[in-house]
């Protein structure tokens, strides 16, 4: 059985390693071969490929990405996560052309972990924020009209 400070050193491993300096070869040491990402975007990979497309796509997309981590908390085989991410769009992103903006989201996550291995992963991006952010979609009041227009009914 894995202990919680061992979860913990797995997870933070993964941010600082795959994620902010793009060792994808230490993937296959912190996820299991049976890893399953029920959080994965339409069409990825499954398994080890998988995770390592998704955090490829970023550090295409985002050159300079770093992950912070805000909270980690381990129970049981879970650790559950927040954190952000800020990096500047220099490469495409979900089909969008560059932008050359900075963008910063946020992220939670819950990581089974499985005899010192990540195992599965459940996660909600804000992904919606970074898309404003980056200018993919207009912001919410942007779209919706003024509120004083939306008062008098002409929004």
């Amino acid at each position: 059985m894995t202990s919680h400070d061992q979860m913990k050193a797995i997870y933070q491993r993964m941010v600082d390693e795959v994620v902010n300096q793009g060792k994808f070869e230490v993937v296959d040491e912190l996820f299991a071969p049976e890893y399953v990402d029920h959080a994965a975007p339409p069409g990825a990979p499954g398994g080890l490929e998988g995770v390592k497309a998704i955090f490829g796509m970023f550090r295409s997309a985002f050159p300079d990405v770093k992950f912070t981590i805000d909270d980690m908390v381990a129970d049981g085989d879970v650790v559950a996560t927040r954190v952000h991410g800020e990096g500047t769009q220099n490469g495409p992103f979900m089909g969008q052309a560059p932008t050359g903006k900075h963008a910063v989201w946020r992220s939670v996550g819950f990581f089974r972990v499985k005899d010192g291995k990540i195992v599965e992963h459940w996660g909600i991006p804000d992904l919606f924020g970074l898309m404003i952010q980056l200018g993919f979609i207009p912001e919410p009041s942007a779209a919706m009209g003024k509120p004083s227009e939306l008062r008098e009914g002409t929004g």
